[in-house]
């Protein structure tokens, strides 16, 4: 089923390992103009990831910020203190909503920085026949990580959209002893279900990038004159 592949994928890595002759016969020793076109090349797809990194940090902002306002705007109301019997769910529904944003963004991050990194490596290596080791060699000793600093606060969201599930099961009274009878709460239960499902996703299934064969079949549209 469709549904089981977007939980779970089994595809197989097709990469083949290159060595150090083998890299440089197919993007060094080729033809100069080749070679220059193909460095040019990594510098520019390079500085896109860069700038599609904050793009996408920005998009990732806009949806946190805006779950983190109807949060608080839903428990500062006066409604919130009163009793429900849904248990005021529709703040559990935002919850569940910005830690999978948070925990998207968070791997968002990891693989916009791998990518980043796919080109720097390719300029390391293609660099010494035109520019010399100019990106190899560098200034400061030690310095700090703007793309790692980041995983650190969308890794911190997580944490506090999980903290916020838990004070929401203690404000509602959801936290019961197990001998204790209660009924569920079904808004809730499926709410979780599904969170859990989109993590699992991401993490095992079609949000998991995989380096695999690729057969294509191509098409041709017919066109006529009129």
């Amino acid at each position: 089923m469709k549904i089981i592949k977007y939980l779970y994928s089994n595809k197989q890595s097709a990469l083949t390992k290159l060595s150090e002759d083998e890299y440089k016969s197919e993007l060094v020793n080729i033809c100069p103009k080749k070679a220059e076109r193909a460095f040019e090349k990594a510098w520019a797809t390079r500085n896109f990831e860069i700038e599609m990194y904050w793009k996408r940090a920005t998009y990732f902002w806009a949806f946190i910020a805006s779950t983190f306002v109807g949060y608080f705007a839903l428990i500062s109301s006066e409604s919130y203190a009163k009793p429900d019997r849904f248990n005021h769910v529709e703040v559990y529904f935002l919850i569940c909503i910005g830690f999978v944003l948070s925990l998207a963004w968070h791997f968002t991050n990891i693989g916009s920085k791998s990518w980043q990194r796919h080109w720097e490596v390719h300029v390391d290596l293609l660099e010494d026949a035109f520019t010399g080791p100019l990106y190899k060699t560098v200034h400061p000793q030690k310095t700090f990580s703007v793309s790692k600093i980041n995983e650190i606060v969308s890794f911190v969201f997580i944490l506090i959209w999980f903290l916020l599930g838990v004070k929401y099961f203690f404000d509602q009274n959801l936290v019961r002893s197990l001998g204790e009878n209660y009924s569920l709460n079904w808004f809730v239960v499926v709410s979780t279900i599904i969170s859990l499902l989109v993590v699992i996703s991401m993490i095992y299934g079609h949000g998991r990038g995989h380096f695999g064969s690729r057969p294509v079949t191509m098409y041709k549209r017919n066109v006529t004159y009129l």
